[in-house]
């Protein structure tokens, strides 16, 4: 995975972004071109008209990150329309998408009540479209007032990762019925990992308008874990249970405010729910002796419900009718010790890298 160091103002970060990672950014417009078309019936030109709207509330609501776009536009000399598109991939595709869904990812969280050692962990398998995973790169960003690494797609600000004070995101999927102007999936991300503590993260999220539905689990090396599930007119708020969090594609709250797509898009699996009970029981087993980084990558390897399982191969489910994610980044973050261990591809078929964070 290539790491990509950005320093100065929003403008000069964009622009050092775009221009090391062109030849990437090129190729994920490709990509999108085609997935906008086959799953959203979209042609690039209507996503980047899409676009607009979004692009206009960013550069009134959120000016730094407008300007970051801009930049990444100009140093890879594609149109700001299209980085725009990149950023907001998942609003325009769900408020434009009819019967079809996609399945992707499985978080896991642990506090120093349910570790070894005491550590504060927050883990995930990131789903998503097999041709990506060659060009997704490391984002080293140092920002005003601090420095962050996140794991992303070429172009797009923020994914997971991991800050300097100490705070920890990792991300998935929701969809409802409700749709909105706001801070978008990815855009979100970037204010959690700007963010000097887990209150300041959620903060980050429940203070914005949000364009479209998600779930963020945050964690800090201070000991707190929540996990925040949103969309544009409400949240809800997860706190640990026995030390552990899980959490894949549906809403856990009560009352969300929403339809959860499940509730209104005929004939999808439910393939989530199962996901859910799984990562869980597999989380409460391996407190009784205590999480640990082992015991978080045999649960991130876990094929139970396979082809839907937390672990995720590159095959199709229910006939075609869903599109399933492979699991392309595997990923472990040890808020307390400030490490980083991934995989690139299935973590069942290979070994874990370890990565010190830089500024540990």
């Amino acid at each position: 995975m290539r790491m990509i160091r950005l320093r100065g103002t929003p403008s000069e970060r964009g622009q050092a972004y775009g221009a090391q990672a062109r030849d990437e950014i090129d190729e994920a417009v490709r990509v999108y071109r085609r997935w906008f078309a086959s799953f959203a019936r979209m042609s690039w030109d209507e996503v980047r008209a899409a676009a607009l709207p979004h692009q206009k509330w960013l550069e009134e609501s959120s000016p730094r990150h407008a300007g970051e776009i801009a930049g990444i536009a100009a140093g890879s000399e594609r149109d700001v329309t299209e980085i725009v598109a990149l950023n907001f991939r998942t609003e325009i595709a769900y408020r434009a998408v009819g019967g079809a869904a996609l399945s992707e990812c499985t978080v896991l969280g642990a506090d120093a009540t349910a570790t070894i050692g005491g550590h504060v962990y927050v883990a995930q398998n990131w789903d998503w479209l097999t041709e990506l995973l060659p060009v997704t790169v490391l984002l080293d960003v140092e920002f005003e007032g601090g420095r962050f690494v996140t794991v992303t797609e070429p172009g797009m600000l923020a994914k997971f990762g991991v800050n300097a004070a100490g705070v920890g995101l990792c991300v998935n999927l929701l969809g409802s019925d409700t749709h909105g102007l706001g801070g978008s999936f990815h855009t979100l991300a970037r204010e959690v990992l700007e963010s000097g503590s887990a209150v300041e993260a959620a903060w980050a999220v429940t203070g914005s308008r949000r364009a479209g539905s998600g779930n963020y689990l945050i964690g800090a090396a201070s000991g707190e874990l929540v996990d925040l599930e949103f969309n544009p007119v409400g949240y809800e708020l997860h706190f640990p249970g026995n030390g552990t969090l899980a959490h894949t594609n549906h809403f856990l709250g009560q009352d969300p405010g929403v339809r959860d797509r499940l509730r209104f898009l005929p004939g999808l699996s439910p393939g989530t729910y199962f996901r859910q009970d799984r990562a869980q029981r597999l989380l409460a087993a391996e407190a009784e002796p205590g999480v640990d980084v082992a015991g978080l990558q045999r649960i991130l390897r876990d094929h139970y419900g396979a082809p839907e399982g937390i672990c995720r191969h590159d095959r199709p489910a229910g006939g075609g009718r869903e599109v399933l994610g492979q699991t392309n980044v595997s990923v472990i973050i040890d808020l307390t010790a400030a490490e980083l261990h991934y995989t690139l591809g299935c973590p069942c078929e290979r070994d874990y890298e370890r990565m010190v964070l830089p500024w540990a």
